[in-house]
Formats: C-alpha cells, structure tokens, sequence
C-alpha cells in the first residue's frame, strides 16, 4: 500500500484548472470580475439577497457580526463544539463570547441552553456542525439576531430551503478542507446587510475615510471556488453516496452524528462516535492499520470553553463527544477502491 489514505485531499478537476488559467490569461488576478461571478452564483443559489466573497470564513462572520450592529460589550452566543475562529470573530468584534454546550446527536448549539445560561444573548452564531443542521428556528427566539455558519453546510437543505437562508446572514469558508475551495476564502449572504459587509470590504479609493480592512478576495481564488460551486448537486451525491457505503458498513456498538444520509444534507464530515474513549481510540489505530488517516474531529484541548478557562463541568456533552468522535475520510478525491478499502476496514472492527 502506498501511504495512508488521507482524511482530506481535495479534488481539482480540469473544468477547475482552466477556470484558474482564464484569469491568469486575463491579466486580472486581484478582486475584480471573477470574484463578482462568484458572488452571484451564491445570489443565484438563495434566490436573492445579496453576497460578498472576503479573505476567510473568519473574516465573513468578524464583518457579518459588524455589519449586524455587534458592538463593544455585545453578547454573542455560540457553540463550545467548534472552531476557534468563532472566538477570534467575536473578539475582533470587540463583544463577549458565550459559550455554550451543544446536542448529543446533531453536535449543534442545544437552544435549552441558549434559553437558561445566555437569555441576554443578542446575538447567536448557529454553526451546522460537520453538515448537520442546527435549529435556526429556536435560537431565533426573542428576537435575537442568528448568523448562520455554513463553513461546513453549503449546499445543505432544510425541507427544500438552503441552510443559511433562515438567519439574519450566513457566512461561508473556502478553507481547502471545506466542501469547495479556493484554497482560502469566505463569503457573507444577506438579505439586508451584504452591501455593509462590501462597505467595509472595499477600504481604498474612497472620497471619505473611515477605518477598514483589506479583506478582498482574489480573482484566482474565486474561480477556483466558483468552478466547484458549479457542480454542487454532483458533490453532494457523491459525498452522500460514500457516507452511505460507511453507514453500511458501521459495526453495531458505534452511532453516527444523527444521519447523514438525510434528504437534503450535505455530508462534511462522517463522525463516528465510540462508546467510550478507549474504543476511539482502538478504532482509530485500527483504521491507520488498515492505511486509513481518521482524525478526531475536535480535540478536547479544542473545546472553546477550555481555551477561555471556564469550568468544563458545565459542557459534559461536548467534553464526551471530544472523547468519543472519529471523523473517516470523506471528500471527493476518494475513489471507488479507497471508499471499499475503508469500509471493509471499518466492517471490520471489533467495538
């Protein structure tokens, strides 16, 4: 065997590459045409509103946080289960992050503990961790101001809507291990405040000053990006199709993060979740035996409660599911025979 299977390898295609060599044909490399097709392709996929492509998922929410009114002092509720760049978002902000736990099954922002630990929240980041669908709806409740994080659910569904339309903005990653890619790169989608979001997007040659921040997309990103948004539907076949091979093949004693075969959901990641740590971590020297690369998907170390210092008693489902996830491999640069050789390894093991 020639190496590990990788858990993530994305998949560049040559419709992708010549999408790249148009621009550099072009002569236009920085923010210009490339990234306004790919701003209404978004547009186009919503069925309105308005977007802006920026530098990184992190600066979307930092400016759709902005843009929304967040200011000195504001609250801003978010999940524990999930990326440091929803702290550093909130803290450029200038606001006060509130972390809470999460679901046991969907690993989603838990809306009982929005409503008794942050009733003072104004604002809430639902992130659709790894694909699956937070519960927009109940987080929304007295009127507080929800942006959607779809850095790991763009194409995903909610009864035939678009994960993301619900909020008040959603917020995009083009990060290389996100389901398309530029290599870097986000995107804020609005239906009242993308052009506050470009406001501060374009920082040069203004008549009138205000401090801004370079957080422009480049030309060559946004083709490579936009090129993949193209076949959006193909990507979500394909992932649900290999997700379904591992469900297939899932050993009783080992669950998954809710099901992610679901009509309309957009497979990021296949999670596994062990009884225990111990057996985690069996599975995961078992898989690298069979020249698998699993991950765990969020270390504990991770947990944003434990780089803010704060008691980690008051998070035990996250605390657990950081002891108990594996993520396998699941992208669109596995082919037939890696996709067979991990299910069969996984078929395989003994809980």
């Amino acid at each position: 065997m020639g190496g590990l299977i990788p858990h993530n390898r994305p998949l560049i295609t040559a419709e992708d590459r010549s999408a790249v060599d148009a621009v550099l044909a072009s002569g236009w490399l920085a923010q210009g045409p490339a990234v306004e097709a790919l701003e209404a392709s978004i547009v186009a996929q919503y069925r309105g509103g308005g977007a802006c492509a920026v530098s990184s998922g992190t600066a979307a929410l930092f400016l759709a946080l902005k843009a929304l009114g967040a200011v000195a002092d504001s609250i801003v509720a978010m999940p524990t289960y999930a990326c440091s760049a929803l702290l550093n978002a909130v803290f450029m902000a200038r606001a006060i992050p509130r972390v809470l736990d999460v679901l046991p099954d969907s690993f989603c922002l838990d809306p009982d503990a929005l409503k008794a630990q942050a009733a003072d929240a104004r604002f809430v980041i639902a992130v659709h961790t790894f694909g699956a669908g937070a519960d927009v709806e109940a987080l929304q409740a007295d009127g507080r101001i929800v942006i959607e994080d779809c850095c790991q659910s763009l194409g995903g569904m909610n009864g035939g809507v678009p994960l993301g339309a619900a909020g008040d903005a959603a917020v995009f990653s083009f990060y290389a291990t996100k389901l398309i890619t530029g290599g870097q790169g986000g995107l804020v989608w609005s239906r009242t405040v993308a052009e506050k979001v470009r406001d501060y997007r374009q920082f040069d040659g203004r008549e009138t000053y205000d401090p801004r921040f370079n957080f422009q997309l480049t030309d060559l990103q946004a083709a490579l990006a936009n090129s993949q948004l193209k076949r959006l539907d193909l990507i979500r076949a394909r992932r649900a199709a290999i997700a379904g091979a591992y469900l297939a093949a899932l050993p009783k004693g080992l669950k998954t993060q809710g099901d992610p075969c679901a009509p309309g959901r957009m497979a990021h990641r296949f999670v596994v979740v062990a009884p225990d740590r111990a057996v985690r971590d069996r599975l995961r020297r078992h898989m690298q035996a069979a020249g698998v690369e699993c991950i765990v998907p969020v270390e504990r170390f991770e947990l944003l409660h434990r780089y803010l210092r704060l008691d980690a008693a008051g998070y035990p489902t996250a605390e657990k599911l950081a002891d108990t996830t594996l993520s396998l491999p699941l992208h669109l640069g596995l082919s037939d025979a890696d996709v067979a050789t991990i299910s069969d390894a996984l078929a395989q093991f003994k809980p």
